[in-house]
């Protein structure tokens, strides 16, 4: 089975052993791959989409390139290629950590967090790359707010203080994960505690991004 992270990293395992892909644009294109599974790409979208600098004919030769050099580490059964198109076959036994932050269910809200464990694909610039880590950081903060939500509902404190720390962790200054600790500490009846995490947000803000709290965390604060 493929097991791939691209969240925070840049992993990929079959059968619990390392793949080492070798090069920077076979990388991005299993990446890119992996990210749209089923969907069958033109090459010469691929080409221009990876490459957008070359010209055509140079685009579509390190295309060749890095397709082939992908294909001889993990082989051709999970992926549909011709002379027209590539794709990551869906029907293939893999696991993906995108695809477990996307997935729908509530059932699953828990462990759809868990697998966030930074940007998609970090130190990596390319503009599509750029559009999916945001999305991706957007579901991962849409998520990450219900589950705390849900934790707070249950006076699960322990939890909610533990989620939000992480939370804060992966950077960006997420006011929600402040209110959250501050909520949590003071109905533990820490209200240093609570003051404190709002003095911390007061100061990643000013650091980060130049700005205030806003009005729901002052007044809470308050």
């Amino acid at each position: 089975m493929l097991k791939i992270r691209l969240l925070g990293q840049f992993d990929v395992q079959r059968d619990g052993e390392p793949l080492k892909i070798p090069s920077r644009p076979s990388r991005l294109l299993f990446a890119y791959l992996a990210l749209t599974a089923g969907k069958h790409h033109p090459r010469e979208r691929l080409a221009g989409l990876l490459w957008p600098e070359s010209d055509e004919d140079s685009a579509r030769g390190n295309l060749r390139q890095a397709l082939w050099r992908l294909r001889k580490v993990i082989g051709d059964s999970y992926l549909l290629v011709d002379n027209r198109t590539v794709a990551f076959d869906p029907e293939t036994g893999y696991w993906l950590d995108t695809a477990v932050l996307a997935d729908r269910s509530d059932r699953v809200l828990s462990e759809a967090v868990a697998v966030y464990e930074g940007e998609l694909l970090p130190g990596y610039y390319e503009e599509w790359v750029l559009l999916e880590r945001e999305r991706l950081q957007a579901l991962f903060e849409r998520k990450i707010q219900r589950l705390l939500d849900s934790l707070e509902g249950q006076e699960q404190w322990r939890d909610v203080l533990r989620l939000a720390e992480s939370w804060i962790a992966y950077g960006q200054t997420p006011e929600p994960a402040y209110r959250a600790l501050m909520r949590a500490h003071a109905t533990r009846g820490d209200l240093r505690a609570a003051a404190a995490a709002y003095e911390r947000c007061v100061d990643a803000l000013e650091l980060e991004i130049g700005v205030k709290p806003s009005v729901e965390t002052r007044d809470l604060y308050e």
